[in-house]
């Protein structure tokens, strides 16, 4: 029976392939062990599902460890983790939600480092769609940006790329409907006086 971390990492080292550790994990887990080490045994066996790829099923595991860990430290930690690995997935209703989780328990120091990260990793996932010219998902991606807080002229940006995009696939009505949206955006601005005309 798997008592201490030790245990879990003795038995894990019986095992060379991911499939028999994750068995090994799984029955573990189903006799019972102190909440730190299923944290760790949940936590491993997201790793080893983030390898293979299966990146909802790892941010899953990464959710369970982070709703049973002790401090908010590790609670973010984790669900920050399940949160990436979901927006990986292009689940975003999945990332936006743990990311949500992230930003309530992080102190009012954090908050604002980790909404900037939070726009990088949106903003990465959205440029490696467009790069891999896989341009509806990268307007998928590009549109959910959209909706957060970030600068102004990431919005134009943003808005161009949508556009262009919108143009490569053959929808230009759509593509119209960006630059609308980006004039708009400007107008909006001119008329409350933060830019000059």
């Amino acid at each position: 029976m798997v008592q201490t971390k030790d245990d879990l990492f003795q038995g894990l080292r019986n095992y060379s392939t991911d499939e028999r550790k994750v068995e090994f994990i799984e029955a573990a887990i189903r006799k019972g062990m102190p909440t730190e080490v299923k944290i760790t045994a949940l936590a491993i066996r997201a790793e080893i599902y983030k390898n293979k790829k299966w990146f909802n099923t790892a941010a899953k595991d990464y959710c369970s460890a982070a709703d049973l860990a002790p401090t908010f430290r590790e609670k973010i930690d984790l669900y920050f983790k399940a949160a990436n690995l979901f927006l990986v997935a292009g689940d975003y209703f999945g990332a936006d939600d743990n990311f949500r989780k992230v930003l309530v328990l992080a102190s009012q120091e954090q908050k604002i480092a980790l909404q900037k990260k939070i726009h990088i990793l949106y903003i990465e996932h959205a440029q490696k769609y467009e790069q891999d010219r896989k341009y509806s998902k990268a307007i998928k991606a590009f549109s959910r940006i959209l909706s957060m807080k970030i600068s102004f002229d990431k919005k134009l940006e943003i808005y161009d790329k949508l556009s262009a995009m919108y143009e490569k696939i053959g929808r230009p009505r759509e593509a119209a409907h960006m630059q609308e949206h980006k004039e708009n955006l400007i107008e909006h601005k001119k008329e409350k006086g933060l830019i000059k005309v």
